[in-house]
C-alpha cells in the first residue's frame, strides 16, 4: 500500500518562515513522527508532498527512504494528490495521512487498513465525534448509516452544523476509483481549490464503497493550524507521556 503524506501547506496562519512540520516536538521534527508511523504501518513506497519552497524539508530528512513530490501550487488536497500522479498506479492502494499530525497512533492506522480490505472497500476514512465540531468538514449519512458526502463548515446548512461526527481527514483510496475522479474534479467556487472531501463525495455517488472508523480518542488527529493548535499538540503530546 501506497502512502502519501500531504505536507505542502503554506503554515500562513502560523507566521512561520519554515513549514510546521519542521516544528520541533520533543526534540524532533513533526514531520519525523509521520514518517515513522507510515513506516511501521507499512506505507512503502512513501511519498511526501511538498511545495517548490518545501527544500528544507527534504534537506532534512535525507535519508529517511521517502520520495518527494512537488506540489507546484498550492491548490488543495485532491491536486496534492494529482500531483503524485506519475507515481501512482491503477493497481494501488493509497494511505492518506497529514504531515502535520504527530499524535496518530499505529493501532488507529492499521484499524483502517484492516476495514479496508476487509470490507473490500473503495474508500475508509477516520471520523471522529466531537463535542463542538465548529471548523471541522461534517460525515453525512443516509438512514441506513451509508456515508454519502462530507460538508465542509462553510458550506453547512444550520442542521448538517448541529452533526457531531467530523472528517479527521485520514484516508484510504483504491486508485482505480480515485485516479479518473480526480481528473474531473470541480475545483471549490469559494477559493479555487480541489478538495478530497470532494472526491469521496462523487465516488458516494457512483456508489462507491465508503467504510469508516471511528477513533474514540479524536485528541490524536489534532492538527497544526494556529500557534493555539500548536500549544495544544505539546501539551497533549506531554500529556500522553506521563
Amino acid at each position: 500500500m501506497t502512502g502519501i503524506i500531504l505536507a505542502a501547506g503554506k503554515s500562513k496562519r502560523m507566521g512561520l518562515t519554515h513549514s510546521k512540520v519542521l516544528l520541533p516536538l520533543n526534540g524532533r521534527p513533526v514531520l519525523s513522527y509521520l514518517i515513522d508511523l507510515a513506516q511501521k504501518a507499512d506505507l512503502k513506497p512513501l511519498l511526501i508532498v511538498i511545495s517548490p519552497l518545501g527544500k528544507d524539508i527534504e534537506q532534512t530528512f535525507p535519508n529517511a527512504d521517502v520520495q518527494f513530490v512537488i506540489q507546484k501550487e498550492q491548490k488543495g488536497t485532491a491536486d496534492a494528490i494529482r500531483a503524485c500522479d506519475a507515481l501512482l498506479n491503477l493497481s494501488d492502494d493509497i494511505f492518506i495521512l497529514y504531515g502535520d499530525t504527530p499524535l496518530l497512533t499505529l493501532d488507529t492506522i492499521l484499524a483502517l487498513k484492516q476495514i479496508f480490505f476487509q470490507e473490500k472497500a473503495d474508500v475508509a476514512l477516520l471520523t471522529a465525534y466531537l463535542q463542538n465540531p465548529f471548523g471541522y468538514g461534517r460525515i453525512v449519512r443516509d438512514q441506513n448509516g451509508k456515508i454519502i458526502s462530507i460538508i465542509e463548515e462553510k458550506d453547512a446548512d444550520e442542521q448538517t452544523k448541529k452533526i457531531q461526527e467530523i472528517n479527521v481527514g485520514v484516508y484510504v483510496f483504491r486508485c482505480a476509483m480515485l485516479k479518473p475522479v480526480l481528473q474531473k474534479l470541480l475545483p471549490s467556487p469559494v477559493n479555487g481549490e480541489y478538495y478530497l472531501t470532494s472526491a469521496l463525495t462523487e465516488i458516494a455517488k457512483h456508489n462507491g464503497k465508503i467504510v469508516s472508523v471511528t477513533t474514540d480518542n479524536p485528541d490524536s488527529c489534532f492538527g497544526i493550524n494556529t500557534p493555539e493548535d500548536w500549544e495544544k499538540v505539546q501539551q497533549l503530546f506531554k500529556a500522553s507521556r506521563n
